[in-house]
């Protein structure tokens, strides 16, 4: 085997697709412990998913400054999916 393929391109993650879904949200790429995943196991799609869907209801539910700049369609489309998703943080009085 090569030193090309003996290197792991996608480090803690267990897919690219994982890795670049975290570096579009600014995540940290290097410490599995920011995404509470124990250390003999790589972090998996829906470890990112769940901390980019808390970004989101913070930004919704709190106030808080969006994550990240989006369209307007995309920007109602995570909107509508979390809403459905969960609906009583949704539901004010």
């Amino acid at each position: 085997m090569t030193a090309t393929r003996a290197r792991n391109p996608i480090g803690i993650f267990s897919t690219k697709r994982t890795k670049l879904f975290a570096q579009k949200y600014n995540l940290d790429l290097l410490d599995k412990k920011c995404y509470g995943v124990s250390s003999d196991k790589l972090v998996t799609y829906s470890d990112v998913l769940f901390i980019v869907d808390n970004l989101w209801m913070s930004h919704f539910i709190d106030s808080v400054q969006e994550p990240i700049t989006t369209t307007w369609d995309e920007y109602n489309n995570i909107y509508n999916k979390l809403r459905k998703k969960w609906p009583s943080a949704f539901y004010y009085y």
